[in-house]
């Protein structure tokens, strides 16, 4: 009895000393004060990490790389455009190669969907019946005949972001500690804005963390005078109230960047539909009307932002500038008879967790392309989804401008 009752003393004690210990302190650190079990990577979503990366770091503005719309990894084809540093200028001087090359893709997958050969539908169809891992079901090829999307390289314009983090990241940190939020979430203004404080977007959204009017005015001072979702340090602490707010209403991080973008309601909605709250269920199950593209790989672009910012994050000088990246495994195609200013190129290292092993070339010759127009060429909203803004708009997310 004298045993039960020391142990019935000490119960109470242990658990006043556990709830007494604030989130910081009872979580585990990286040894820079972040913490690391706050953002997970589920095995099915690491090959969208790997492609948003490629895409922040070894894919330039002229590059084009076609691949599946569910499955990232799932890559067809890059073509690239030289000699503009105009990304709507390459958009257009890209467009009809990309159109042509879809549209090939397109057509080869419904044949093989029809149960053509692939050996009938020549090196196109040995090629996706070999990215695909097939044999595969009619269905899933014919999704993936109507699912291949065209994304923009956007190295330049996340290196240019890297180099105005560098001032900001030390009072985001230092912000984002005050609120008692971890300061990975630094790495979203990489997503929304590429740190620009002057950053604003078709839909309204402004300054470095892409308050819209809506919600920015919960937060912050918006008049017709003055717009502190413009001023980067006020912006901030708004931003890390909101989030902590997501946090305490959806229980998980990652939930709570997704309703960044999401929203909080639609992301609560998508819990209770699919009946889980891990990232990695809502992302494959949830298809409520709005949980388009954009929402589902919103964490996955987050945690590839992560790795980017990270090495800033923590004090290490670890990022290479604008024009020292280098295109790991890519190889040039040949290059006769192609058009001038116009190559085709293609990724031989494999995205982790694809289900093909190679990667298709381009073996047809590119289609003449006009360089000399001076009125800028064809509007590239004929082939952006959504449409691309005007060169003349600060639209600084990646992904609103990258998007075919």
């Amino acid at each position: 009895m004298r045993r039960l009752g020391d142990c019935a003393v000490l119960a109470p004690i242990l658990l006043a000393l556990v709830f007494s210990l604030s989130p910081r302190e009872a979580c585990p650190t990286d040894g820079a004060g972040s913490r690391t079990h706050h953002f997970p990577e589920p095995d099915s979503l690491k090959p969208n990490v790997a492609f948003w990366e490629q895409i922040y770091t070894a894919y330039g503005i002229g590059d084009f790389v076609l691949h599946d719309r569910e499955r990232l990894g799932v890559i067809y084809a890059v073509v690239r455009v030289t000699g503009t540093t105009d990304p709507v200028r390459a958009a257009d001087l890209a467009k009809p190669e990309v159109q042509r090359l879809r549209a090939r893709y397109r057509d080869v997958l419904s044949a093989l969907a029809a149960g053509v050969p692939p050996d009938a539908l020549g090196p196109d169809g040995r090629m996706l019946w070999r990215v695909w891992a097939c044999p595969c079901t009619p269905d899933e090829l014919r999704r993936a005949a109507g699912g291949i999307r065209v994304q923009q390289g956007l190295r330049q314009k996340v290196d240019e972001g890297i180099q105005r983090a560098q001032a900001l990241l030390p009072r985001i940190r230092s912000i984002l500690q005050e609120h008692d939020v971890p300061v990975e979430l630094a790495a979203l203004p990489l997503v929304e804005s590429t740190y620009n404080p002057r950053a604003h977007s078709k839909a309204g959204a402004v300054g470095l963390w892409q308050f819209i009017r809506s919600t920015g005015k919960k937060y912050l001072t918006i008049t017709r005078g003055r717009d502190d979702r413009r001023d980067p340090l006020l912006a901030t602490k708004a931003a890390a109230r909101l989030l902590r707010h997501n946090y305490e209403a959806l229980g998980s991080w990652p939930l709570a960047i997704v309703a960044y973008n999401h929203g909080r309601e639609g992301v609560l909605t998508a819990r209770a539909v699919v009946g889980s709250s891990a990232i990695e269920d809502i992302v494959a199950r949830y298809t409520g009307p709005r949980f388009g593209f954009a929402s589902k790989n919103f964490y996955a672009e987050f945690l590839a932002a992560l790795k980017v910012v990270r090495p800033f994050l923590i004090g290490r000088e670890a990022h290479g500038g604008a024009g020292n990246r280098r295109r790991p495994g890519e190889r040039a195609m040949p290059s006769a008879p192609l058009s001038p200013g116009i190559e085709a190129a293609v990724p031989v290292s494999p995205i982790p967790g694809t289900p093909g092993e190679s990667r298709p070339t381009t073996e047809a010759p590119l289609p003449h392309t006009d360089q000399t127009r001076a009125d800028g060429g064809t509007d590239p909203k004929a082939m952006f989804e959504p449409p691309d803004p005007p060169a003349a708009a600060i639209d600084t997310s990646p992904d609103a401008s990258g998007e075919f």
